[in-house]
């Protein structure tokens, strides 16, 4: 226990006096929903931390009359330039940073008819708070009053430590005063009135020693109060100094896409933070685990139609990524490994690979990386690099990670599309909100060539405000099906808004996702070799002259809120696809069949249709920027049997090594499905709709 109460105590005892004082003093009748999510936050940051890397900063932001100043925009920026962060000041005055990584930083404080307030240095140590109140003047910089709280000790009652002052606040007599403010618990300092002085205290669970305490910065030095100063001389009124002009907050226009917070965006990672940075690697892990729970109950535990779970009524390692960036001059590269599920899932999708393109089997040379790259970097206006290796595609705009993600299952849109592409990129940014990344690629996410031609593409991203994210992806000249001279064109597009925020509401921000997808095959009918029989011809759109469409049209569109300073989420959307020719819809897993074997029971030949719909429904609690708990519901649906039913996928006995042949019900492969002396045809257990849960921990360091 003793390890376990070193977490700091300022962030639980802010939660807690949220809920026990509304703006004016009042009981919140929320309180002891929001005392046991509290509880339960602590208790998690407390398991997965107990000795804290990070430090908080948090203060007060007052006007002359020392009334609060709510919607005050506070940036802190670490003084290296690698982290800059931003929050609004809540109604009660109140800003907090919290999980910031220990160095120097500045604070700068920004509201309407005040002049910015600087805090030029203030030290962040690892496990301690560091408060900086703010007081915005009409035309001078008041000094911030700054001071370190070390992690607490286990004594559950709250004593203050004096700091300046005789002032205290006496014992709570073993619960919290109902009219305690913020200030009480967290600052230490009792509420005073309009004229009192404003002292440094600090607050643990017991008195800490001197040894808990940072000396103060140098811009702190003089903000103890002063004893008043001396009238000017008889020989006439002195006039007071001119104040040094506010430094501005620092922006990072140069970086590509630094000069805003993009974390609220689906597809973007929502950390601020990188915990294990360093000047040549910066290390990467990350950890998805997931328990599935489908309605069906498949006797065998196979899902279809999804490569982000591919068991159910189990608890599965998802992903283990772990690898990172190293960066040295221009140099680049970068090494994710790729462990768990999805090693097995995704490579089964792409059928160039297989023994029918060759020898040296692809999918077991890179099964275990995610991604793996190197590349060279040039200052070319924003920054121009060029790279080869293997890649991330976004494709269907959901990132390959489900951490990055509003939702766990995505719609066909993303589900049934690229998720990575094997070859040559540049990217090109010719200012900091626009990237250009044209592709040569060996094909339509694939880890070889199918046939003659590779295939060609690129993506153009454009943030032209923080609240505005366009993404066009283009794909074009492959010939990306075996057996078959068939040319592959397809277009991804998508927006993000975020429409609506306010920092002093419990939901404070609103934002949705979009994404349209379109592609088609076309040609074919011609042999590619003398042996085996030409795949049928086929055409983008329009069945005529015999010759049928193959295509892919498919939507999604997602709303996301956020609660309680990003610590909740909740998602609720979904999509479609409508398919004349099952182009590129997800093979079911029968009997172990892959993209290269297909299988008899469910076909994918042109003509055949498809038309799916899904939605989902999703809630996030995120305690810290690092880890989030999801539980999400699911419902799909095809016009064709497609979902796994009670009865499975697996034939009895097992997959018996055939998936390209019927199985017999005992065991025994069969070419036509004629089974009369082997016990009958055993058939897969197929049905039109699947309902399932998704409950998930992810991490990301």
């Amino acid at each position: 226990m003793k390890v376990l109460v070193k977490t700091s105590f300022e962030t639980y005892a802010f939660l807690i006096s949220v809920t026990l004082n509304s703006t004016h003093g009042g009981f919140n009748p929320m309180t002891k929903l929001t005392i046991v999510m509290s509880t339960a936050l602590l208790w998690t940051a407390t398991v997965l931390n107990a000795q804290s890397s990070f430090g908080t900063i948090a203060g007060l932001v007052r006007n002359p009359a020392k009334a609060p100043v709510a919607g005050a925009m506070v940036t802190a920026t670490k003084l290296d330039g690698s982290t800059i962060r931003t929050t609004i000041s809540g109604s009660d005055g109140l800003y907090t940073f919290s999980d910031v990584l220990p160095g120097p930083y500045s604070v700068v404080a920004q509201a309407d008819g005040y002049p910015d307030f600087t805090v030029p240095t203030l030290q962040v140590t690892a496990g301690k708070a560091t408060r900086a109140d703010i007081a915005m003047t009409g035309g001078t910089n008041a000094p911030a009053t700054i001071s370190s709280v070390s992690p607490v000790s286990s004594n559950p009652m709250p004593q203050v430590a004096q700091a300046s002052t005789s002032e205290t606040v006496s014992s709570t007599s073993g619960k919290f005063k109902e009219h305690m403010s913020w200030k009480d618990i967290v600052l230490g300092a009792k509420a005073k009135s309009d004229n009192d002085s404003d002292p440094v205290l600090t607050t643990s669970l017991a008195p800490p020693p001197a040894a808990a305490f940072d000396p103060p910065s140098a811009s702190a030095a003089d903000s103890s109060p002063q004893a008043p100063a001396a009238a000017p001389a008889s020989g006439g009124p002195q006039a007071p100094a001119e104040p040094a002009p506010p430094a501005a907050a620092p922006v990072d226009n140069q970086t590509p896409f630094a000069y805003g917070d993009f974390t609220w965006m689906n597809a973007v990672s929502r950390n601020h933070d990188s915990v294990l940075d360093g000047k040549y690697f910066s290390p990467e892990i990350r950890a998805d685990v997931n328990y599935i729970y489908d309605q069906s109950h498949p006797i065998d535990h196979t899902l279809a139609g999804t490569t982000e779970g591919e068991r159910t009524g189990e608890i599965v390692l998802q992903q283990l990524n772990v690898g990172g960036d190293f960066h040295w001059d221009h140099m680049q590269m970068r090494i994710l490994s790729q462990i768990g599920a999805t090693a097995t899932a995704v490579p089964r999708n792409d059928a160039s690979n297989g023994g029918l393109n060759g020898q040296w089997d692809l999918a077991d040379a890179y099964r275990y990386i995610t991604e793996g790259y190197a590349g060279y970097h040039m200052d070319v206006q924003h920054g121009l690099n060029i790279q080869a290796g293997i890649f991330m595609s976004f494709i269907g705009l959901y990132s390959y990670y489900s951490f990055d993600n509003w939702g766990y299952q995505p719609s066909y849109v993303s589900s049934n599309t690229p998720w990575f592409f094997t070859g040559f990129r540049g990217q090109w940014f010719p200012t900091n909100k626009l990237k250009i990344e044209p592709w040569l690629i060996n094909g339509w996410q694939s880890y070889g060539k199918f046939n003659g031609r590779p295939g060609i593409g690129g993506q153009i991203l454009w943030r032209p405000t923080t609240n505005l994210d366009f993404v066009w992806n283009t794909y074009g000249l492959g010939q990306d099906t075996l057996g078959t001279h068939r040319t592959r064109i397809h277009e991804d597009d998508s927006m993000e808004w975020k429409y609506w925020e306010d920092p002093n509401k419990l939901m404070h921000r609103m934002a949705f996702s979009f994404t349209w997808d379109e592609g088609c095959e076309t040609g074919g009918g011609t042999y590619v070799n003398n042996i085996n029989a030409p795949a049928p011809k086929v055409q983008c759109f329009n069945n005529k002259n015999g010759v049928p469409a193959q295509n892919f049209l498919a939507g999604m569109f997602y709303q996301r809120f956020w609660f309680d300073h990003d610590k909740f989420g909740a998602t609720i959307g979904g999509g479609f696809i409508t398919n004349p020719g099952r182009y590129l819809v997800l093979l079911p897993p029968i009997n172990g069949a892959t993209a290269s074997t297909g299988t008899p029971y469910f076909t994918e030949n042109p003509g055949q249709k498809f038309a799916g719909y899904d939605y989902q429904l999703t809630f996030d609690w995120m305690p810290t920027q690092f880890v989030t708990w999801r539980a999400e519901f699911t419902e799909r649906g095809t016009n064709v049997p497609y979902w796994s039913g009670p009865g499975g996928m697996t034939p009895p006995g097992g997959n018996n090594g055939s998936p390209g042949l019927f199985v017999c019900n005992d065991g025994t492969p069969s070419a036509t499905g004629a089974c009369g002396a082997d016990g009958g045809l055993w058939k897969p257990d197929l049905k039109k709709q699947e309902l399932r849960w998704t409950f998930a921990l992810m991490v990301h360091l």
